[in-house]
C-alpha cells in the first residue's frame, strides 16, 4: 500500500513487515523531501522495520539527508526492536547511507547497509533474538 509519494521518484509503501522507501533520482530538495518524509511517516506510525533503497546517482551530499532522518527518529523516539536497512545501488547512495548507519549505531538504534536488497530484507526481518 503507497503511502506517499512527495515527488514522482519516491515512493514509500507499507508491506506486510516493512516499510519501503525507493528514493530515485530528483533534485536535491526532492531527495531530501523524500527522506524527511518518509521519518514522518515512521513516526507517526510507529513503524518498527524500515527498508531504504537509493538508486539515485546524483547529487551525493543529498542523501545525506538520510542520516539527517535517523538523527530526527532517535530525538523524536522509535518503538523497541527498531531497525532500518539501507540499499545503496550507487556509490552516492552508499556513503550517505554509511553516515546514516553510524548515526544510527551511535545512538543504539539498529541499522545496517547493504549493496543486496535480497540480504538487507533478510536481515530486517529476521526474527528478534532476546
Amino acid at each position: 500500500m503507497q503511502l506517499a509519494r512527495p515527488h514522482p521518484n519516491c515512493v514509500i509503501e507499507r508491506g506486510e513487515e516493512y516499510v519501503r522507501a525507493n528514493v530515485g533520482h530528483g533534485t536535491p530538495a526532492e531527495l531530501e523531501e523524500c527522506y524527511r518524509t518518509l521519518a514522518t511517516i515512521v513516526l507517526e506510525h510507529k513503524f518498527k522495520r524500515v527498508l531504504v533503497v537509493g538508486t539515485s546517482d546524483q547529487h551525493a551530499h543529498s542523501h545525506l539527508a538520510a542520516r539527517d532522518a535517523v538523527l530526527a527518529m532517535d530525538v523524536i523516539g522509535v518503538p523497541a526492536g527498531f531497525k532500518i536497512a539501507f540499499v545503496g545501488k550507487s556509490d552516492a547512495t552508499l556513503n550517505g547511507y554509511s553516515h546514516a548507519e553510524i548515526a544510527a549505531r551511535d545512538r543504539g538504534l539498529r541499522a545496517k547497509v547493504f549493496r543486496d536488497e535480497p540480504e538487507a530484507i533478510q536481515w530486517l526481518t529476521a526474527p528478534d533474538i532476546h
